[in-house]
């Protein structure tokens, strides 16, 4: 049986669609295009129906995925189906009105299990695989046009999608900080057959060994608190001195001093090493770490530099509290300094990683500020430098070069999937949790090129939606609404092909809007703080309210970025003070931190209020 018997004995068929729906024409009457359009139309508006009652029936919703799939196929298969009959069935006209005698059915079948494996065989071919293909091109062609539609938008408001336009420029060696001798092995690796392999393994060990928390093989001995902003604690340095008591990762004291002092010899083996970096942060002005950009897919990308970075901020701070127990205040500002440049070193980079990394060492280098004006250590002049120093830290507009970069790199990652056609599993396809951290995507579904331009769409539209208007660093604000309407679309909407990646990609960014406003206004609140402790150094009390402050002592009262209004201040009975912002809540709980649930609970920053406090001690 050959495929035009094949469509022909089906066109004949009492069955076929075109007789139900009185649409064929007499078997020697030829078939018009206007016919086989009508047929298709047919065709495509019963299919659509169909899905018009599994989108309402699963989705709840009148127009959904389904129908306009079920739509589409059906179109691409009646255009196929009927127009490849039509010409079959006009050819058997003409040998009809030739021979009126001409049998029309089919010659009788020698083999006929082999007639219905060919029935089968055409089948398939017209009914699916064609129809498919065709399908398949035209969600191509949608999917390709929607993104170069909202891409060529955007390009010409000024919006950059490539990532190429987010990564630092080189700077010289000599100049970069990221290329000192101790940090320059970080990046100086090389992919082999057996995976990562560092060049100077041992240059690149004994940074990794540089740290603060070392433990001894099968000890129960744990690396105690080094202070926590959000709670406001403090470091008990009694504890890092027991910590470090027979820890044989550290030097040991000859005899027991104070834990200030004890804590300085354990560090002390890192001397060397921590002097270096003090110079070169006074030295080397420019950082940019030598992070393998042009690996593919971005998210196979390696950050080996972040937790070194982190590492190093715990060990100067940890220092520098050692540092003002013993009222050592130029030494421990000289550490604060490193740390502070250690933070910013990693300031440009290109992912929300990097970004929530600055957040947490950030957070670190604070720690130091607080325990300072706890024990009113600061001299005037070092309190001027801290405030200089952090007023130059704006970690909203840090926030939407995070996000936009970030966008660029899933749309670079997406853009690799298209180059290599249909995935079906790709181990290597990450996207970030919300801690920050990298998450499997598992099992992929078979994804067509088209739907990955729609995710890539669909996710800048959410950036340019949602994330982005979340902070807004000329008003020094941040706003709560759009990350929580980012929450109620992504609940909303059905999970379909054309937003599958997104909704993974997507979610934890708005977390990270919450967590900037929160760091932000940490830095904010230092900065008053240091301002709080000069006018105290100058008048022996604290002031009653924040504009005694300005300008002598600040340049201006940062406001609270979650209301536009200045941040709160309230002086305590114990001689203290407290400084808060009315936190995620939007609401003014007094100055209250609330904690979250289990047996170490932290904070949680969804509720209550930020706050700063300075016991008095």
């Amino acid at each position: 049986m050959t495929l035009p018997q094949y469509l022909l004995a089906r066109a004949d068929s009492k069955w076929a669609s075109a007789r139900l729906f009185r649409l064929r024409p007499a078997v020697n009457v030829r078939w018009t295009a206007t016919r086989v359009l009508e047929m298709a139309a047919v065709k495509t508006l019963l299919f659509a129906a169909i899905g018009l009652v599994f989108s309402f029936l699963i989705y709840r919703q009148v127009v959904g995925w389904p129908m306009w799939w079920l739509g589409l196929f059906a179109c691409c298969h009646g255009v196929v189906k009927y127009g490849l009959t039509a010409l079959c069935w006009n050819q058997r006209v003409e040998r009809l009105r030739a021979d009126p005698q001409l049998p029309t059915g089919l010659p009788r079948a020698r083999f006929l299990p082999a007639r219905w494996l060919l029935w089968l065989v055409y089948f398939l071919l017209v009914s699916v695989v064609t129809p498919l293909a065709i399908w398949i091109t035209v969600e191509n062609l949608r999917g390709k046009l929607a993104w170069t539609q909202f891409k060529h938008e955007w390009e010409a408001k000024g919006e950059k999608f490539d990532a190429a336009s987010f990564i630092p420029p080189p700077v010289p060696d000599d100049q970069n900080f990221a290329m000192m001798p101790l940090l320059g092995p970080i990046y100086d690796f090389v992919h082999g057959t057996n995976g990562i392999q560092w060049r100077d393994t041992n240059a690149y060990a004994h940074l990794k060994a540089i740290r603060a928390d070392l433990t001894d093989s099968g000890s129960k001995n744990k690396f105690p608190s080094i202070g926590n902003l959000e709670k406001g604690t403090l470091a008990n340095l009694t504890e890092f001195q027991i910590f470090y008591r027979g820890n044989t990762n550290y030097p040991q004291p000859s005899t027991q001093g104070t834990p200030a002092q004890d804590v300085l010899t354990a560090l002390g083996k890192f001397d060397p090493d921590l002097k270096s970096l003090s110079e070169a942060a006074e030295t080397r002005p420019l950082s940019r770490f030598p992070i393998h950009y042009q690996d593919e897919p971005s998210w196979q990308i390696l950050l080996p530099h972040l937790a070194e970075i982190k590492g190093l901020c715990e060990v100067f701070q940890l220092r520098a509290l050692a540092h003002l127990e013993l009222h050592q205040t130029d030494a421990a500002l000289a550490d604060m300094k490193t740390a502070f440049r250690l933070s910013d070193s990693i300031r440009d980079e290109l992912f929300l990683i990097d970004h929530l990394v600055r957040l947490a060492t950030l957070s670190i280098d604070l720690l130091g500020v607080r325990e300072g004006l706890v024990r009113h250590a600061w001299s005037d002049a070092q309190l001027a430098e801290l405030e200089k120093h952090l007023g130059s830290v704006d970690l909203l507009a840090e926030y939407e070069h995070a996000m936009r970069s970030e966008r660029c790199c899933n749309i670079s990652g997406l853009e690799y999937i298209a180059r290599g056609g249909f995935l079906v599993h790709d181990p290597g396809f990450f996207y970030t949790g919300e801690d920050g951290g990298p998450n499997n995507a598992g099992i992929l579904p078979v994804i067509v090129n088209g739907w990955l331009y729609q995710n890539m769409a669909e996710t800048a539209r959410m950036h340019q939606e949602f994330l982005l208007p979340a902070v807004d660093e000329q008003q020094h604000r941040v706003f709560r609404e759009f990350t929580d309407r980012l929450e109620q679309v992504l609940a909303k909407e059905p999970r379909t092909p054309y937003n599958l990646l997104t909704k993974m990609l997507v979610p934890a960014l708005g977390g990270a809007a919450r967590k900037s406003a929160r760091a932000q206004t940490s830095v904010d609140a230092a900065r008053v703080a240091c301002a709080l402790e000069r006018f105290r150094l100058a008048n022996g009390q604290w002031p009653e309210t924040l504009d005694a402050l300005a300008p002598k002592f600040i340049e201006k009262i940062p406001n609270d970025v979650m209301d536009g209004k200045p941040l709160r201040y309230r002086k305590n009975s114990d001689g203290g003070f407290v400084l808060y912002s009315i936190g995620w809540n939007q609401t003014d709980d007094g100055g209250i931190v609330v904690l979250g649930k289990g047996k170490t609970p932290g904070v949680d920053s969804s509720q209550g209020d930020w706050v700063w406090q300075i016991p008095a001690k």
